[in-house]
């Protein structure tokens, strides 16, 4: 008997197949963009979690109060506190940065950059500690004047040009090129090397898409000598950050003190509001999805209602029925699940790769075994809730005046 009900079931859906198909649609939007959200977001979780376990050593010293890490470039620190920084104990690595925004040319392209004026000694030593390695040359001699390292973006050309489109060059340890300071002059510097790609972390983002020369040269640059923009401190032991950050706080009242990880849950928290209200639109997606299946199952009941008729008149019991209607609703959320849940994978998979294009090292999707159990689960129970209604009223419909009933 259950699979004579799973053939007339089925029988009936693929004998309306438009209608099953537009149907199953609701179903299958809102699982595809549920899933595709879930397996993006994952994807960031993880890449966040493994950058908050590389980073937590890390302090950054901000020039103001209340300033942030997206305040960089606005405000400046003087040099010389670098050394006052240096002494403090378990304080194992220094990098003084300045930070500027300007435009570099390559072979008659331009393109707009973050510039990092680093002491190539520092920065040598902190990129040790904290990554990425270099993936092309060497790192700025020490002393050098025109010297430059390339984050990953920049050398191998995935950085968005002016216009659309991505470029496709790949700029070689030897190679020439120039930078260009607020005035409009360019200066012409030679590529020592280029760093590994390092994703989208909060530290990577800037490595990738910048270019590093001499903080000397920098400031030379821009005629702010003695400047800079933030200091990045390494401390020896994380049991140990606090104590430092307290102790820098007391050396430089006026300046922001925060650890790496504090940055990173800022950008967390405000991930997970933004998923949970994506996840809400998707949910709202899903109950739409889940009226159309009662407003098709109720529909098929009134067209049929003399094939349940004589099911009912031939012997059939109501619930045989009964079933018959619940499991064309639960054959249609699943199947639509189904569908959904793929397209959703896909859907994830080409929208990180069209972001890739203007923000590169963008983390792969992620699908959770417990996501998919879920999304599953979800829409049997769908299945279940929208066809119990229309099931109920076929089951319920009177043998003799079914028959009689015109269609």
């Amino acid at each position: 008997m259950d699979r004579e009900i799973l053939k007339i079931a089925f029988r009936n859906l693929h004998r309306r197949k438009l209608r099953t198909f537009f149907t199953m649609l609701g179903i299958i939007i809102a699982i595809a963009s549920i899933t595709a959200l879930v397996s993006i977001a994952e994807g960031f979780q993880l890449s966040i979690s493994e950058t908050l376990q590389s980073t937590s050593n890390v302090i950054i010293v901000l020039p103001g109060m209340g300033a942030s890490i997206w305040t960089i470039g606005t405000n400046t620190l003087n040099q010389s506190v670098v050394d006052d920084i240096s002494r403090i104990n378990h304080v194992e690595a220094v990098n003084p940065v300045l930070v500027k925004f300007t435009v570099m040319e390559y072979r008659g392209w331009e393109v707009p950059v973050t510039v990092m004026g680093v002491i190539p000694r520092d920065a040598q030593k902190f990129y040790a500690l904290t990554g990425p390695q270099l993936q092309r040359g060497q790192f700025i001699p020490q002393g050098s004047r025109f010297k430059a390292l390339l984050g990953y973006s920049i050398a191998n050309g995935k950085i968005q040009k002016q216009g659309g489109g991505t470029l496709n060059w790949e700029i070689l340890p030897g190679q020439t090129i120039k930078l260009y300071d607020s005035s409009g002059r360019a200066w012409e510097f030679k590529v020592s090397g280029n760093f590994q790609e390092s994703g989208q972390s909060f530290i990577g983002g800037f490595i990738d898409t910048s270019v590093f020369v001499p903080l000397g040269t920098l400031q030379e640059m821009y005629n702010e000598p003695g400047k800079i923009s933030f200091i990045e401190v390494w401390v020896d032991d994380v049991n140990f950050v606090d104590y430092v950050k307290a102790r820098i706080q007391k050396l430089l009242p006026s300046a922001t003190v925060i650890t790496e990880r504090q940055g990173i849950e800022v950008v967390v928290q405000i991930e997970n509001m933004l998923n949970n209200l994506l996840l809400g639109i998707g949910s709202i997606a899903l109950i739409v999805g889940a009226l159309g299946v009662v407003n098709t199952l109720l529909t098929s009941v009134m067209e049929r209602t003399r094939e349940i008729g004589t099911y009912r008149a031939l012997g059939a019991k109501k619930r045989f029925i009964l079933e018959m209607i619940l499991i064309e609703g639960i054959m249609l959320t699943i199947i639509g699940g189904v569908i959904g849940f793929g397209s959703g994978i896909v859907m994830a998979n080409v929208v990180v790769q069209i972001l890739r294009a203007k923000t590169p090292g963008l983390p792969n999707p992620v699908v959770d075994l417990r996501v998919v159990a879920v999304a599953f689960g979800i829409t049997f129970l769908i299945g279940i809730v929208a066809s119990v209604y229309p099931a109920k009223k076929a089951a319920e419909l009177n043998p003799a005046e079914a028959i009689r009933h015109v269609e």
